[in-house]
């Protein structure tokens, strides 16, 4: 079984006899985060505000971090004095508590999703203002109030190539919306990635150098993406919706089985390199026969044998991998469901709007992965572009499959170590045959 991440989610305060028996109030979190982020797979732990230690401290034991919804955070926290006549729910030690966990999550690369007031306190930690209520304005559509117990469908247009669009990967989102503040100055550093019709910010995330081109790895990079509205209300229905809890849940079980700081063994299944198997060129073939014919004519432009097992002689884990060029990455259910009815398991990537990727087992030397690109993309140029030069220059291959073998054998169960030991390496081919440089990563601040 693959490692489980366990995610921490901020809790707010319950008001004095809010349950029964507890005269004192408590804290809580609304199911419905709980049950999207176990959906995707994630175990979760509620942290409150008053928890002693510096923030790195107390996400130290995390692989991931959720900020939900809940009452106005405090003007004062963004320079501004209140609009008394509207301030509900105020919850100043929470303010603080989440500004800290957020500068913490960016510091230390841990994975985040931050959820209605949670988009809002990462505005306000980057230097980011609000608006105090939304219905003083003229022109927008309604977004509901908390206080009133409206609510509000609309829809939110992800930008392209935003981490937002490739997390979904839907067109536009129908999204469940009750706040009566937003965004009005964005924050230092990020990037507005989905608004409503009516112009609102209703997504922002922290910009992330392009892994493609820069030869960082994931390991270096944080993944932070707020939205405005409630997912969670609608995720057990909506995958689009459920696809953001599947993001932070999937990058945190990453996160969480790399080998800890001078430690050689992760918590991935045991992998390891086979000599070139002459039927592997074969399997290829007959998988990617079913492949075409499981799916619409008018969606496929190519399907090609890529990666290590398409280059002859080279040693590899014994995996056929197959990029598959597509039409559109959008909708995800013209590809996803057909693929998924083959007998193939599906994973998003969170990062990059312009591939997924599915895997199949039928054993340990019988493995098929799927990487679903749009066609003419970067991910498709690049991945042929290194194959067609391991298969013409043998000095590239064979200096490939030494940094290979010298990877398996330093990082035994780490698939990830082994997979961000070779970025380097590929890049550099990549831009070499594409005519490109290698970028160096974009630093904020």
């Amino acid at each position: 079984m693959s490692y489980r991440p366990l995610i921490a989610v901020v809790a707010y305060h319950l008001a004095d006899d809010r349950v029964p028996r507890w005269p004192d109030g408590g804290y809580g979190v609304p199911a419905p985060y709980l049950e999207a982020l176990r959906r995707a797979g994630a175990r979760t732990a509620i942290i409150a505000p008053g928890e002693e230690g510096e923030p790195e401290a107390l996400l130290e034991p995390f692989d991931g971090l959720v900020l939900v919804g809940g009452g106005d955070v405090h003007p004062s926290t963004y320079g501004a004095d209140p609009d008394t006549e509207h301030l509900y729910g105020v919850e100043r030690d929470r303010d603080v508590f989440e500004i800290g966990l957020v500068h913490a999550a960016d510091r230390l690369h841990v994975p985040t999703l931050c959820i209605c007031r949670g988009m809002q306190i990462m505005n306000i930690a980057f230097g980011g203002t609000l608006h105090q209520h939304l219905p003083d304005m003229d022109g927008l559509l309604p977004h509901g109030v908390p206080v009133e117990n409206t609510e509000s469908l609309h829809p939110v247009t992800p930008e392209p190539r935003t981490l937002l669009s490739a997390t979904t990967k839907s067109g536009p989102l129908t999204c469940s919306s009750h706040h009566h503040q937003g965004v009005d100055r964005v924050g230092d550093d990020l990037v507005v990635s989905g608004r409503s019709p009516d112009g609102l910010v209703e997504a922002i995330e922290l910009p992330v150098p392009d892994m493609n081109t820069t030869g960082v790895s994931e390991a270096e990079i944080t993944w932070m993406l707020g939205v405005q509205w409630h997912p969670e209300e609608t995720a057990a229905t909506d995958p689009a919706q459920q696809s953001l809890f599947d993001s932070v849940t999937l990058l945190a079980r990453h996160r969480g089985s790399r080998a800890g700081p001078g430690k050689r063994v992760g918590r991935n299944r045991a992998y390891g390199l086979s000599d070139y198997d002459e039927g592997w060129p074969a399997r290829f073939e007959r998988e990617a026969e079913r492949i075409l014919a499981a799916l619409p004519a008018d969606t496929v432009v190519r399907i090609d044998h890529v990666g290590s097992t398409s280059v002859p002689g080279l040693a590899a884990k014994p995996i056929i991998d197959i990029q598959l060029s597509l039409i559109s990455m959008v909708p995800r259910s013209a590809y996803v469901n057909p693929l998924v009815a083959l007998g193939y398991d599906w994973t998003l990537d969170p990062w990059d709007d312009q591939h997924e990727y599915f895997s199949r087992s039928e054993g340990d030397d019988q493995v098929v992965h799927i990487h679903a690109c749009e066609a003419g993309s970067a991910w498709e140029r690049r991945h042929l572009a290194f194959r067609d030069v391991l298969r013409s220059d043998a000095d590239a291959a064979d200096a490939y499959e030494a940094l290979k073998r010298r990877l398996a054998s330093d990082h035994p169960r780490d698939i990830m170590a082994y997979v961000d030991g070779k970025t380097g390496f590929v890049r550099g081919i990549e831009a070499r045959q594409l005519g490109t440089s290698p970028q160096e990563p974009a630093r904020r601040g």
